[in-house]
């Protein structure tokens, strides 16, 4: 089945499993996501050797909020990168509470993603209040959810502010994924992987078949019907 992963972390990929990925002739497009600007040049250079293949997504993780952090870098690279997304950016509460600096720094890089007129992939980890405090600026742009479970209310937040929903193995997992399904718009909805961080980048081309086919059972959608939604969805959402 095609497919369009919109967020994976090629670079971060071993050498000898990214190959598979790249040559896969289902994989119609995938958005390598940046977590720190140190993935910056890593995906720049995978993007100048696959351009028809790969998209960039630049920006700085809520986890490296206390790193040095140059807007001026960032805009460079969407100038050089005209396709090129915003993200993964947001807030996060995995490791401690939502800080001031998160704040500041997705402010900053929503600020940059509306002036660019660019799509931006939203990391929120258990910090649903602290999107929330962000509701005004989500608006303003065109942006997905990374990662989407089960939280009711964030899915009304994400309908509210008129976002999109990556849905990937942590979404799959969902004993009511069913019932979630059915309150998303369905020309919001978009499909991700994160790997190599959500399953063994050994078997990602097998994985994303298996996921694709636990989804369609999920939307009770045949496959081919399935892909085609999401795919237009996702090349939607790339424009």
């Amino acid at each position: 089945m095609q497919f369009i992963d919109t967020h994976i972390h090629l670079q971060d990929f071993k050498p000898d499993f990214a190959p598979r990925v790249l040559d896969n002739p289902e994989a119609d497009k995938l958005v390598l996501v940046s977590a720190s600007t140190e993935d910056f040049d890593k995906i720049a250079e995978l993007i100048r050797e696959y351009p028809d293949k790969l998209i960039g997504a630049f920006g700085v993780h809520p986890w490296y909020s206390d790193d040095d952090f140059s807007v001026e870098y960032l805009k460079d690279m969407l100038k050089k990168f005209p396709s090129a997304l915003v993200g993964e950016i947001g807030v996060d509460a995995l490791k401690e509470p939502v800080s001031d600096g998160q704040h500041q720094l997705f402010s900053k890089q929503l600020a940059v993603a509306w002036t660019f007129n660019r799509p931006v992939i939203v990391h929120a980890a258990k910090a649903f209040e602290g999107l929330m405090a962000h509701e005004a600026e989500l608006k303003e742009v065109k942006y997905v959810h990374h990662a989407f479970v089960k939280n009711p209310e964030l899915l009304k937040f994400i309908n509210k502010t008129g976002g999109y929903f990556g849905l990937g193995s942590l979404f799959l997992r969902q004993e009511k994924a069913r019932e979630l399904w059915e309150q998303m718009p369905k020309d919001k909805i978009l499909f991700e992987t994160d790997a190599p961080y959500r399953f063994d980048e050994e078997r990602y081309n097998e994985i994303v078949q298996e996921n694709l086919l636990k989804l369609g059972q999920i939307a009770q959608m045949p496959s081919a019907d399935l892909c085609a939604l999401l795919i237009g969805n996702a090349k939607k959402f790339l424009a």
